[in-house]
C-alpha cells in the first residue's frame, strides 16, 4: 500500500509540474515577442504580465516566492549598475 502511495505522490507531482510548464512556456512565448511588462500584485501573490502588442495578447504568469526573490534579486543587481553609471557620470568618469 505504501509504494502505491509513493507511485501515487509521484504521479500527482508530475502532474503539477507538467502543468506548471505548459503555463509557464505559454507565457514565455508571449512575453518573448513583445517590448514591455509589469510585475501586479494581485490579493497576496505577484503577477508578472506582458503587454499586449499587435498580434499579441496579453499573457500573465503567477510568480511563485522563488521566481519572486530571483527577480527581485535581478531588479536589485540592475539598481546597483544603475547607481554605479550615475556615480561615474557625476564623477566624470563616463
Amino acid at each position: 500500500m505504501i509504494k502505491d502511495e509513493t507511485i501515487k505522490e509521484k504521479l500527482k507531482r508530475a502532474n503539477e509540474l507538467d502543468e506548471e510548464i505548459k503555463s509557464l512556456e505559454s507565457f514565455l512565448r508571449i512575453a518573448e515577442k513583445v517590448w514591455t511588462g509589469k510585475i501586479i500584485k494581485r490579493t497576496s501573490t505577484f503577477i508578472i504580465k506582458s503587454r499586449p502588442y499587435g498580434v499579441y495578447n496579453e499573457a500573465e504568469y503567477e510568480l511563485d516566492t522563488e521566481t519572486k526573490n530571483k527577480m527581485l534579486d535581478v531588479l536589485s543587481e540592475k539598481v546597483a549598475d544603475m547607481n554605479n553609471q550615475l556615480k561615474k557620470i557625476l564623477e566624470g568618469k563616463a
